[in-house]
Order: structure tokens, then C-alpha cells, then sequence
């Protein structure tokens, strides 16, 4: 058994080892002081992948999920005669983070920006043709013919 600043710290670095021997296994009977009543000595003979599984860390049975074997078969033809759907489809969703988010912000305040300085300038440069085009007009003299 290790000892670490955490019980989960000192659990992860130690391994079974203690509970295959009898005398540390009544050791730690004695020690817990009847908390755990029905401790069993563990059969080192039962083959496991994780050999020696007396001195296999905790962490890496942790890290396994205590799994000795996983088998996948998939029928993916038996499913779809079973199922026999007309389509086929999926969606995905995903979230968006804060970086996308503020990237999105920038690229639209930017484009917002030169979209609109491009639209003031020519609304201003057409406003300044039609007031010069009315002050104009305004100020023509037009001869009057008398006969």
C-alpha cells in the first residue's frame, strides 16, 4: 500500500498485492478495526490479462476500467434488414466556444465597418451632387426674350 497527500493518490500508485498474501490481508483487517468484516482473500491462480495482477497498479485497472476482455461484433446487414429504413441520416451537433465566438464578433464588426464606410461615402459624394445640382439651378440665369 502507498500513502500519498490524498487517499486517491496513494490508491492509485498501489497495487492488489496485499490482498493475495493472508498475513498483510489480517493486517489490514486488524488495522481497519472491523470496518470491512468480510475481507476475502483473492485467488492469484484465476488467469487475468493483467499479469502479474498482484502487482498491477490500481491506476492502470482504474485506467482499463477493471475490463479483462471487451469483444464488439457488429452486424451492420442485420440491423438493416431488421430495421429496413427508407433513409439514412445523421446530424451532428456541435457547440460553439468562445473563440468562435469572438472571432464571428470581429469579422462582423469588421465587415460591418467597411460596409458602411463604402455606403456613407457614396451617400455623401450622391447628397453633394444633388445639393451642388439644385444651388446650381438656383442661381442660372435665364435670359428673358421680350419681342
Amino acid at each position: 500500500l502507498v500513502i500519498g497527500c490524498l487517499p486517491i493518490f496513494g490508491l492509485r500508485l498501489s497495487t492488489l498485492e496485499c490482498l493475495y498474501s493472508p498475513m498483510c490481508l489480517q493486517k489490514l483487517s486488524n488495522l481497519t478495526k472491523n470496518i470491512y468484516n468480510n475481507l476475502w482473500l483473492l485467488n492469484i491462480s484465476i488467469p487475468s490479462r493483467f499479469t502479474p495482477v498482484s502487482s498491477t497498479l490500481i491506476r492502470t485497472l482504474i485506467d482499463e476500467s477493471f475490463i479483462e476482455s471487451w469483444h464488439i461484433k457488429s452486424n451492420y446487414s442485420n440491423y438493416f434488414e431488421i430495421c429496413a429504413p427508407s433513409t439514412c441520416q445523421y446530424t451532428y451537433e456541435k457547440r460553439h466556444d468562445a473563440l468562435y465566438i469572438l472571432t464571428t464578433f470581429l469579422g462582423l464588426y469588421g465587415g460591418l465597418t467597411v460596409g458602411l464606410k463604402l455606403i456613407v461615402w457614396y451617400v455623401l459624394c450622391i447628397t453633394a451632387k444633388v445639393q451642388e445640382y439644385l444651388i446650381d439651378r438656383r442661381r442660372r440665369v435665364e435670359p428673358i426674350n421680350e419681342w
